[in-house]
């Protein structure tokens, strides 16, 4: 019905079974997702009475309030007087209005308090209101989410005011959207002038508001994040800033807006430089700690060694000649040309000196030693070279030990079937092994050195994975790419997993990208046939949901209204047809819960009330079954498990079972439920003829899963499935006399 109307409507109908309409009525209101209820209005002196008539199943389960409870009962007496009034207020609303009215309440009901946007439509007969129909949604995880959405609001808003960093938001055409308490500070804007709207033109210089419209606009058309050091000009004087601005994206992806964070750095600046001039100061000095320091008076060729000095070459201290030729009888023979060359460079160009070599100590050992000099003049203008000399023996045996394992390393990464190659950003390669070379038919040295493209049969494949490439280098970040195609030599087209890391070489310290493939083309196609066999797993179930389904609930319905014509001597075989055909539909149920399970890869576990659930699914046994008890000893305790919709199939599923497996002319069914401080175990007993021990494992179809289980049938294999995936366990236990228990334990939700 449209809002704001109302028609003529046979309540009636929803009770009907022969008219077409009212089935398919009938069917809606009670399937309908949407939770539904029907009341009756009637007149009385100038006030109205509500009766409450009907509520479909999606009403049941959510209020907590069977048809049974519902039918009848007026609202002060379903739902207390305070409660009952408020929602009566609103049916009389409808009823005096005479249309579709909408609002929004609050209902405490047996399962707990619950928010529900609710609908009410007044439906008249000859011209009054005779009666309500209502439809509600369950909206308490819709206003949950609106307060929790409001908490975070008002949390973010308190953090950014409480940030010491000056944090804005500029539209695209650079109008200042949002500013925190530090940026009005660092703008001189007071708390009450309104900045939304203003640009940086307002605020600063030109020179100043153009270097910030430049960076924007890298933000803005590049979608880049750039971090920047900045002067900004304010009333106490330059503010050195280190800002850092990213784009922001609405839902279709597209760059809606900027977002700075600006960090004054002016103390941090000034101490760098007063460290750098200290660094200058005393650079030699502290690396001279500990090491061989010299001084070389070139004019007079004295050179002076410290102890430290002495002690490297292995000699006493004092015993050192003091000239340059007393330390060129240490070096050795084959270095020493180079390093005349480097110090004789140092001195024409006045360019610090490093270098390394290898001396002879006193003793006779060989030592790598690391030379470091400066040329420097004196107060008297003569020209010295000063340095340190740093054993570096140690070092050089590792890099040499290093290249060792290196070779070692390549000759066991040549045995990995994957590909493993580093490519430098221009895409030569630097290391490919042999899984990579026999790809492209070639060997390792036919591969090393030359570029992607030289290599790669196809160029666009190589333009694609060299930007790749650059961006794992430029990023920093690992990059992992689930699918790539690659061209062998012999033209297969093969599908690759590759991981891309960055990478330094060693020794050169060039930007590099490490990557290692692995071929994943026989997995795809078998991850495709699984697909696929979903696929067709998901039309069977279509086709049992609803073809099945409803041409068996035409049988069923055809067959009640032939019980009611038929003669006494037919009433036996429709009543077996009627009890066929609701096995069927069981089935029906079964394999399409069976279905549901297998489709999805774990169960999403949510705290769900056990009360409610197993009473529901007692209450419809004892309305499917005749010649059935259903009985509970005690009460059954009003605790939540982790689990989630399917719950009320275990129970179903056990009950159905307790009483189709019976063959008592009386068949008795007797539920309990006992709970710890982590465990609930509830227990459907029956009276029928029991299960030998030998088949207590098997019922479960644990040896064979699947709908050729060799148990009893594909409902316990389900409900052993569900019961594992909550993070349970169900077993059998014998009864006293006859039958059996059957045992499901599910764990408490905190």
């Amino acid at each position: 019905m449209q809002e704001g109307s109302s028609k003529n409507t046979d309540t009636e109908g929803f009770d009907a079974v022969g008219g077409e309409s009212e089935s398919v009525y009938e069917v809606i209101f009670h399937e309908m997702e949407d939770a539904a209820f029907l009341l009756d209005v009637e007149a009385v002196d100038d006030d109205y009475a509500f009766v409450f008539r009907r509520n479909n199943a999606s009403h049941q389960q959510r209020s907590g309030f069977s048809e049974d409870e519902f039918r009848g009962q007026t609202p002060r007496e379903l739902l207390g007087d305070e409660q009952g009034a408020a929602v009566a207020a609103n049916y009389r609303r409808c009823a005096e209005q005479e249309e579709t009215i909408e609002y929004e309440e609050s209902l405490d009901f047996p399962g707990g308090i619950s928010h529900w946007r609710t609908k009410l439509t007044p439906i008249t007969e000859n011209g009054r209101v005779t009666g309500i129909i209502g439809v509600a949604r369950d909206v308490t995880e819709e206003k949950r989410r609106e307060k929790k959405l409001q908490r975070m609001d008002r949390r973010f808003k308190t953090v950014i005011d409480t940030m010491s960093a000056a944090v804005f938001l500029k539209d695209t055409d650079g109008k200042y959207l949002l500013i925190n308490r530090a940026c009005r500070e660092l703008f001189g804007v007071d708390e009450d002038e309104d900045i939304l709207g203003r640009s940086d033109d307002d605020l600063f210089p030109p020179d100043v508001a153009e270097a910030a419209r430049s960076d924007d606009r890298r933000v803005i058309e590049n979608g880049d994040t750039i971090e920047i050091e900045e002067t900004v000009p304010t009333s106490a004087g330059n503010s050195v800033r280190l800002t850092r601005k990213s784009p922001v994206y609405d839902d279709d992806g597209e760059i809606t807006a900027l977002c700075g964070v600006s960090t004054d750095i002016t103390d941090q600046k000034q101490r760098e430089q007063e460290l750098q001039r200290l660094k200058e100061r005393f650079e030699l000095a502290v690396e001279g700690a500990n090491l061989g320091v010299w001084d070389w008076d070139i004019e007079t060729d004295e050179l002076t060694w410290t102890e430290s000095m002495e002690r490297l070459f292995g000699m006493d201290p004092g015993t050192f000649e003091g000239t340059y030729e007393a330390f060129a009888e240490y070096v050795h023979t084959d270095d020493l040309p180079t390093l005349e060359e480097e110090i004789a460079q140092a001195i024409s160009t006045g360019e610090p000196l490093r270098t390394e070599y290898r001396i002879r100590s006193e003793d006779g050992k060989q030592l790598w030693v690391e030379g470091r000099a400066e040329l420097v003049e004196d107060a008297n203008g003569s020209r010295h070279m000063v340095g340190v000399l740093t054993d570096i023996t140690d070092r050089k045996e590792y890099e040499e030990a290093l290249k060792e394992a290196q070779k070692e390393l390549r000759q066991i990464v040549d045995l990995v079937p994957d590909l493993v190659f580093v490519k430098n950003r221009e895409g030569k390669y630097l290391l490919a092994n042999e899984a990579t070379a026999e790809a492209y038919g070639l060997t390792p040295e036919g591969v090393e050195g030359k570029l992607e493209a030289d290599i790669i049969p196809s160029v666009d494949d190589s333009e694609e994975f060299r930007a790749d490439d650059v961006e794992v280098i430029e990023s920093g970040e690992p990059q992992k790419i689930p699918e790539e195609e690659l061209m062998t030599a012999d033209g297969e087209r093969r599908i690759l997993e590759t991981t891309k890391i960055p990478y330094q070489t060693s020794g050169s310290g060039e930007d590099a990208v490490l990557g290692y493939a692995r071929d994943v083309t026989e997995l795809k196609k078998y991850e495709k046939q699984l697909e696929e066999q979903r696929d067709n797993l998901e039309v069977i179930n279509q086709v049992v949901r609803h073809d099945i389904r409803n041409e068996l609930q035409l049988v069923l319905g055809y067959a009640e209204i032939l019980r009611e014509h038929a003669a006494e001597d037919d009433a036996e075989y429709i009543e077996q047809i009627l009890n066929a055909t609701r096995d069927a539909l069981d089935i029906t149920t079964t394999a399409r819960e069976v279905t549901k399970v297998m489709l999805r890869s774990e169960a999403d576990r949510t705290p769900v009330g056990v009360q409610h659930v197993l009473e529901t699914q007692m209450d419809e046994v004892r309305a499917n079954y005749e010649r059935t008890i259903v009985s509970v000893a005690g009460a059954i305790p009003d605790v939540r498990v982790l689990a989630d919709d399917m719950l009320e199939s275990v129970f179903r599923n056990l009950l159905n079972n307790a009483i189709v497996h019976n063959d008592k002319e009386l068949r008795e069914v007797t539920v309990s439920a006992t709970t710890d401080d982590e465990w609930v175990r509830i227990r459907v007993a029956d009276n029928g003829p029991g299960i030998p021990d030998d088949r207590k494992e098997t019922v479960f179809g644990k040896e064979q899963k699947g709908l050729d289980s060799s148990g009893t049938g594909v409902g316990l294999y389900l409900v052993e499935t569900l019961v594992t995936q909550y993070g349970g366990d169900v077993w059998i236990e014998d009864n006293d006399p006859d039958g059996a228990i059957f045992v499901v334990e599910l764990p408490l939700a905190e």
